[in-house]
């Protein structure tokens, strides 16, 4: 097995037994929904996009809902 292949099932591995929700899309672990617990009452979920050569080119992350921060672009 190659070394970024086995980073990110372990990393997965991780994710999965944390506290997070986390959801495949379509079984491929190329591509999740992880959903977290923010601030009293507020819920989040994210969508990761891990790209064939993570861990060597980044992986994307963007808000499914709406987020209200300086620092989060809504697109």
């Amino acid at each position: 097995m190659a070394l970024p292949s086995k980073r990110r099932e372990m990393e997965m591995m991780k994710l999965m037994m944390s506290d997070y929700k986390v959801d495949t899309i379509n079984d491929d672990l190329h591509m999740f929904y992880v959903t977290f617990h923010g601030p009293t009452d507020s819920v989040w979920k994210i969508k990761v996009e891990l790209p064939e050569a993570y861990p060597y080119k980044s992986l994307s992350v963007g808000f499914v809902n709406k987020i209200y921060h300086p620092n989060v672009d809504e697109s």
